[in-house]
């Protein structure tokens, strides 16, 4: 156990006081392998047994009786060692009573932490790049044996965005799930939900597995997710569906257990979700409630995992061929999606968002007189043009055309309830999130 620490950021400490939660910090140390490709791109040994000092930030149920035995393990993200998952999944963490477990397990997120407080994590190493893939699978077969630091885990989840998302991609593919085993031989990690990754994004989709190691190139079959004895979902915004195509695969129910979820209206991230990448943007930030669907595939996976039940199915965003035919973002692999009348991408994952619209919502901005750039592993800065485009907009509609669209707010409030009914019904959120959801639309005005 680490000595006392300051406690959580303002907002994530009035969210877990409020839910009767604690934040604890764990340092840990061991050993762990290094891995890169030969010349088939078969995954191999470069180094064995590299020692690392970390730490593990819990979020628990101050009293444990009151924990449900289910865990989330996040590694956590190189800027500025964040939980990039928590603002989409902290409010049914703790609504549920679930146990939450922080890894730190990138050096540019050990490197911002030892900059706040050198005096407490200075002694914490982490030698290597790519050494957090074999950290986190002896973590997770730590944390599922008689010795864990965290007593009670019944069943072990996995969750990441964006950068960790990919790690997820990364830890299945290249075969860190099937090394981390509890001690009876199951799957140390009973499940996975990975959030906002888009395998076939060429800059961030599948990062390197060490130093200096390529990553493999389009079309590789590590990029597409492949089946493992566990449940899988993918939850990607439009901006990952941009990228995604040649990622893409069915959804199954056995052997493999697997879903796809791309959600029109979402974008890759929000500027309250931002953190550190946060900047300002010329257009309206979103204010598309990703959360409450990925709080819903949370729930989902849950249930597939304990009682075997399959979560909903749902189509995929309508990608089109020319590049020129619409909007996109600026990768090169991006093409733009199908839109109605509105604005909004049409088929996906359908909400009250799109269906009984206020706003067109997009997944890209423009930077507004920012000029800094934004460090990510491997040595890559982003400039202002690329965190914008990871941004999401939104245009609200003006008040003629709300009361074209439905005449007066109490027909809007109708129409709303009823998408919301199917959306609740399908089981794409959870019943307090529907009352979230009708709240907001309380405020609408035309």
């Amino acid at each position: 156990m680490a000595p006392p620490r300051p406690g959580p950021l303002r907002g994530v400490r009035s969210q877990l006081e409020a839910a009767d939660y604690v934040e604890e910090e764990h340092f840990v140390q061991g050993v762990a392998d290094l891995f890169t490709y030969d010349g088939q791109w078969n995954t191999v040994p470069l180094r064995q047994d590299v020692p690392f000092t970390t730490r593990l930030l819990v979020r628990r149920p101050t009293d444990g009786t009151g924990a449900s035995g289910e865990t989330i393990i996040e590694p956590l993200h190189p800027s500025g060692d964040m939980a990039s998952a928590w603002p989409r999944t902290g409010r049914t963490i703790v609504r549920e009573g679930l146990t939450w477990i922080g890894v730190t397990q990138e050096i540019q997120g050990l490197r911002a932490l030892k900059h706040g407080d050198a005096d407490r994590y200075g002694d914490l190493q982490i030698p290597e790049p790519g050494l957090g893939y074999d950290m986190v699978a002896r973590i997770a077969t730590w944390l599922r044996s008689d010795t864990s630091p965290v007593p009670g885990i019944q069943r072990l989840l996995m969750t990441g965005a964006s950068y960790t998302g990919t790690f997820q991609r990364v830890f299945i593919g290249d075969g860190f799930h099937q090394r981390a085993r509890r001690p009876d031989g199951g799957p140390a990690i009973d499940g996975y939900l990975i959030q906002i990754s888009s395998g076939a994004f060429m800059l961030g989709g599948y990062t390197p597995l060490s130093k200096g190691t390529p990553v493999p190139p389009s079309g590789d079959r590590r990029r597409t997710i492949q089946g493992v004895d566990v449940p899988v979902i993918e939850i990607l915004s439009e901006g990952e569906a941009e990228t995604h195509a040649c990622a893409r695969r069915p959804d199954s129910d056995a052997p493999e257990r697997y879903r796809l979820y791309e959600v029109p209206g979402a974008a890759h991230m929000v500027a309250r979700e931002a953190g550190p990448m946060a900047l300002p943007v010329q257009e309206p930030p979103s204010d598309f409630p990703m959360d409450m669907l990925v709080g819903g595939a949370l729930q989902n996976l849950r249930r597939w995992i304990a009682d075997d039940v399959p979560p909903p199915r749902c189509d995929r965003l309508v990608l089109l061929d020319d590049r020129d035919a619409g909007p996109c973002g600026l990768r090169d692999e991006a093409q733009p999606l199908q839109r109605d009348e509105h604005g909004n991408a049409v088929s996906g994952l359908r909400t009250p968002w799109v269906d009984v619209p206020v706003a067109s919502y997009y997944p890209h901005s423009t930077p507004r007189g920012a000029d800094r750039t934004t460090e990510v592993p491997g040595g890559r800065r982003l400039g202002p043009a690329d965190v914008a485009d990871l941004m999401g907009c939104m245009t609200r509609f003006a008040p003629e055309k709300l009361r074209e669209l439905y005449g007066t707010p109490a027909r809007y409030r109708e129409l709303f309830e009823s998408s919301l009914q199917q959306t609740l019904e399908e089981g794409w959120i959870a019943p307090t999130d529907a009352d979230r959801a009708r709240e907001r639309a309380g405020e609408v005005r035309f």
